[in-house]
């Protein structure tokens, strides 16, 4: 099973790379299920699964009788708010040299908003990760992750070990924690001293803001991240599919 997910993903990605910037990417629409079947050497059930993926995403659109159209308005936009990809990664999407910096990390009991958003008692121990991230060696980014320290289950770590995106860390020290939805909400909101001077902004100002709480296969709240955003370096957009 592991292996046909695997290659499932790989597929995907084969995919969308053609739409967006191989031999589909002049086409209107995919060729059918049968055909791409036999171009990627895989079964039309893997074929099946691939689409389905690119469709929840909204790179193209099915219909019956008519075929998977490509949603030509969204295959070339740089940065999606309702994928999620590492900020390092956006940064890339955008054009941007990314580079994480001023990696920090403390254990801390758990104030009342940080415990009501990972569903835990106020005061329960919390790990604090905070990074400043870069593009093109201006600081763009300010992050602060909060993950309750019940979850660790290995406490041997060191500085280094936060400077990838915590998704790793949680894969590594916390028993393969998984991220599998995220709610995030968006708004602009004012700097506190730690961001203001992390990001060389004046206290008077205010960044998008994105409060995101990241939770595993049974609904558990396993993160909460708070992420600030310098303004006109990255352009964000939302696709919102018809419902």
């Amino acid at each position: 099973m592991e292996k046909t997910q695997q290659l499932s993903e790989r597929i995907t990605k084969l995919l969308l790379h053609e739409i967006q910037d191989g031999e589909f990417s002049e086409m209107d629409s995919l060729p059918p299920e049968v055909d791409l079947a036999d171009r990627f050497q895989v079964s039309r059930n893997i074929i099946r699964e691939c689409l389905a993926r690119l469709e929840r995403e909204g790179w193209v659109i099915r219909k019956h009788g008519v075929g998977t159209l490509i949603n030509k308005h969204v295959v070339h936009v740089e940065t999606r708010m309702d994928l999620n990809f590492e900020l390092s990664q956006t940064l890339e999407m955008n054009g941007k040299r990314a580079e994480t910096d001023l990696v920090r990390f403390r254990t801390e009991p758990a104030g009342a908003a940080v415990a009501a958003q990972l569903k835990i008692s106020e005061g329960d121990e919390v790990l604090r990760v905070s990074r400043l991230i870069k593009a093109d060696g201006k600081p763009v980014i300010y992050c602060i992750d909060y993950l309750p320290m019940v979850l660790v289950t290995d406490c041997d770590f060191c500085q280094a070990d936060f400077e990838p995106p915590i998704f790793h860390f949680l894969d590594k020290f916390c028993s393969h924690v998984t991220v599998e939805t995220n709610l995030a909400e968006v708004r602009a909101l004012p700097v506190t001293e730690e961001v203001a001077e992390a990001l060389e902004v004046p206290l008077t100002c205010a960044l998008l803001f994105l409060g995101e709480v990241g939770y595993d296969l049974r609904s558990r709240p396993v993160l909460y991240s708070e992420e600030y955003f310098m303004d006109r370096v990255i352009r964000h957009m939302i696709v919102r599919k018809k419902i």
